[in-house]
């Protein structure tokens, strides 16, 4: 995938050799790190949503600057499996970390302790140098932070995070110079204008995914899955997009298409919005809801559904 406009960021000081590397996004669910890969690249390819576990997929953004090249691995949140599919996430967090040159683990300033003991796990087991940030410092007073920063510094003997606000922009210019500085220089292993390596039906099934999201409640929105069928683009005419809402139960399929279609037809009206803004060119969207019985505990269905 191409990038669509160019990043705001500063660039980095002049070098001989540009510094070119992997950077995995690690932490708890809702700690911002789809948030963050999006700023960095300036544009929307991580779904973000009110949620937690939101992403699933191990998700690879190009950030190509003046002097480096940043390939970013956006992962799913450090959690206890429940299912094989959470099983599957928590491999990828764990392959994302083996192949990165740096980990930047994220802390939520709101509740920079959150299960803890999961963070404790996941550093004494990467064998990789980390950098740790404090996101959301827009949702905390100014004079908290340096006391946070103590406190995640000493709970998990790391050097003191780095600020920021991923959703307001703030130390974003630091954080990137941070990066930089700690990659190796070498030849850039993308082209100047690819962002992403995954292919438009990905993200278009993650864009009708995060709507799907945003219309269930409660537990329905881990239940699904998004399964693009067809995908034709032709000169003057709109893009068709056939997918299929997979539900793990018969009472989900209900529910999500709800009373006569109602729910079903917003999510599509809000779906086709979100694939022309992701496209940039006219989308027309067919929806259909059906059942894969327990979906996230069978391997053959992960494996089908790209997780394995």
């Amino acid at each position: 995938m191409r990038s669509k406009q160019p990043t705001s960021c500063p660039p980095a000081s002049a070098s001989e050799q540009p510094r070119v590397g992997y950077v995995a996004l690690a932490g708890r669910p809702n700690a911002g790190k789809s948030t963050l890969f999006n700023a960095f690249l300036g544009q929307r390819l991580s779904i973000v949503t009110a949620k937690p576990q939101t992403t699933r997929s191990r998700i690879l953004g190009i950030l190509t600057r003046p002097q480096s090249q940043i390939i970013f691995l956006d992962t799913p949140g450090l959690l206890e499996a429940s299912y094989k599919l959470h099983e599957t996430m928590a491999h990828q967090i764990d392959q994302a970390a083996r192949q990165a040159d740096l980990v930047l683990l994220l802390f939520d300033a709101s509740r920079p302790k959150d299960r803890s003991a999961l963070v404790k796990h996941f550093l004494a087991h990467t064998r990789v140098p980390v950098l740790a940030v404090l996101n959301k410092i827009d949702l905390v007073q100014p004079t908290q932070l340096d006391g946070l920063q103590k406190s995640i510094a000493d709970e998990f003997g790391i050097a003191s995070p780095i600020p920021v606000s991923a959703q307001r922009g703030d130390g974003l210019g630091k954080l990137l110079s941070n990066l930089e500085a700690q990659l190796p220089c070498g030849p850039k292993l993308y082209p100047d204008d690819m962002v992403a390596e995954q292919p438009e039906r990905f993200f278009a099934a993650e864009r009708i995914r995060e709507v799907a999201f945003e219309h269930l409640e409660d537990e329905l929105p881990y239940a699904i899955n998004i399964h693009i069928e067809e995908f034709r683009q032709r000169p003057g005419h709109k893009t068709y997009i056939r997918a299929i809402i997979y539900v793990g139960r018969e009472s989900q399929k209900g529910i999500v298409i709800g009373k006569k279609g109602m729910r079903l037809r917003s999510i599509g009206r809000k779906a086709r919005a979100a694939l022309e803004e992701l496209l940039d060119e006219p989308v027309y969207v067919e929806l259909w809801v059906k059942v894969r019985p327990d979906w996230r505990d069978k391997e053959r269905d992960l494996r089908e559904f790209g997780y394995l």
